[in-house]
């Protein structure tokens, strides 16, 4: 068996596994979060040495896995409240207050302010120091906090 299929089977034995925890309400959403992402990763990996696609293309995802994880990371970490890390996510695919209102139903001065407080606990003050940040947790993975380490 390749390397890259043992991994697959791991994240989804770990994925499945913590399913009954999750449920039991002792395993957080956070870190349902952070296996899911470990196990569409190890299929992202076999499935772009396959076909040389990469899986999130196929499913139309627009943010590799690294990203989700450093996105989750930096929602963890920060403390961000659930609408804040869901602005985040279209923050970090650098859509804009007006798309982001659209999208959402909310009007472009509320996506603004959401902005703003998201920027202000990242202690960033442009786009340009976000997706900084961003490539930062996303080129050093091994500093990213477990979320059952807290």
């Amino acid at each position: 068996m390749k390397e890259s299929e043992s991994k697959v089977l791991e994240a989804a034995a770990l994925l499945y596994n913590a399913i009954p925890g999750y449920l039991a309400a002792t395993e957080t959403k956070q870190q349902m979060g952070r296996l899911l992402v470990d196990l569409i990763d190890a299929l992202d990996d076999i499935e772009y040495t396959r076909s040389g696609t990469p899986l999130y293309d196929i499913i139309g995802g627009n943010a590799p896995g690294r990203r989700k994880k450093a996105i989750l990371a930096i929602e963890q970490e920060f403390g961000l409240t659930e609408r804040e890390s869901h602005i985040l996510r279209y923050l970090a695919n650098e859509r804009n207050p007006t798309y982001i209102a659209n999208a959402l139903g909310i009007s472009p001065s509320t996506a603004k302010a959401h902005k703003y407080s998201i920027f202000k606990k990242l202690g960033v003050h442009t786009s340009e120091e976000l997706r900084a940040m961003l490539e930062h947790h996303e080129a050093h993975p091994e500093a990213i906090p477990d979320a059952g380490q807290e």
